[in-house]
């Protein structure tokens, strides 16, 4: 069924925008957090794991290419230091674990550190490369599917959340990772200034002028989080100290960013090389929220 309440703070009190002329997506704005999200959450794709046939291990080496040299890394210490400065000295290999690891990179860098290291996926060809590149045994499968203690000194999701049906649920289960006085930490989308000239077009042009906004929020990525929002839905969850900043960060090249929003070819690989050094001075909106929280001590 489509989307009723906020799913960051639950307030009926949903704005809807005009639907988009190029996809005939309904998307709304809560008048009370300021959350954004896809109406039809009916459509959202169930979580559920891909196998080998449907997307190969080139398939996914692939995506992993496209990331940005140095961005990730730079992100990875960054978040590392913030979580080690967070749990108690006294923990000597603090035990992490990354829900939606990917290629498992995250934690091998966080193995260098000193962190004990565990995560889950739901591709297979990630759970391959994750072993072949860096030796590293991650789970196959949804969070609700894995019988997991309540050990962990810190659990990260790296541009999860915004992906999947059920949000509260993915923060509860994050919740019951954790150990008590335990920290989380995650990124995902924000609603930045410019996704709100672009929502203000859209609506202007009662939906002609989509594509940002079409590309923005997808079924793949349903929900662009605000501070409020974002706090909201932790502090439900039972997470205290919550800290939410927003981040000029941009992991992947410009060019298949562009190239989803219909600028291809020559002039696009021309347009991407400026973009990713704009990106390189840090002149770009802040696009991502960096988000820590902690499982309240007993």
């Amino acid at each position: 069924m489509a989307v009723q309440t906020c799913p960051a703070c639950h307030s009926g009190g949903l704005h809807d925008y005009p639907e988009s002329r190029r996809t005939g997506r309904l998307n709304f704005r809560c008048r009370s957090c300021g959350l954004v999200g896809w109406r039809q959450r009916d459509e959202i794709a169930p979580v559920e794991t891909v196998g080998l046939e449907t997307i190969s291990v080139e398939q996914r080496e692939a995506w992993f290419q496209l990331k940005r040299d140095g961005v990730t890394t730079a992100a990875w210490a960054e978040t590392l230091d913030r979580l080690r400065s967070l749990i108690p000295a006294s923990v000597g290999a603090p035990l992490i674990y990354d829900i939606g690891a990917g290629d498992g990179g995250f934690l091998d860098f966080a193995r260098s550190r000193g962190f004990d290291v565990g995560g889950n996926e739901l591709l297979e060809a990630a759970i391959e490369i994750a072993r072949s590149t860096f030796d590293i045994e991650l789970d196959l499968g949804d969070l609700s599917t894995l019988d997991l203690p309540a050990e962990h000194d810190a659990v990260t999701l790296w541009c999860v959340l915004a992906h999947v049906p059920d949000p509260d649920q993915l923060l509860d289960e994050c919740h019951a990772l954790l150990k008590p006085g335990g920290v989380l930490f995650l990124q995902t989308p924000y609603r930045c200034t410019l996704d709100a000239m672009a929502l203000g077009a859209f609506r202007a042009s009662d939906g002609r002028v989509s594509r940002w906004v079409d590309r923005r929020i997808a079924q793949h990525h349903w929900l662009l989080h605000t501070r409020r929002s974002m706090t909201a839905a932790l502090e439900r969850a039972g997470f205290v100290d919550v800290r939410v900043k927003p981040q000029a960060r941009y992991s992947l090249q410009a060019a298949p960013y562009l190239a989803s929003l219909g600028l291809r070819g020559r002039k696009g690989e021309v347009v991407s090389k400026g973009v990713d050094r704009l990106l390189d001075k840090g002149l770009a909106p802040r696009i991502v929220l960096d988000v820590y929280a902690r499982k309240a001590a007993e």
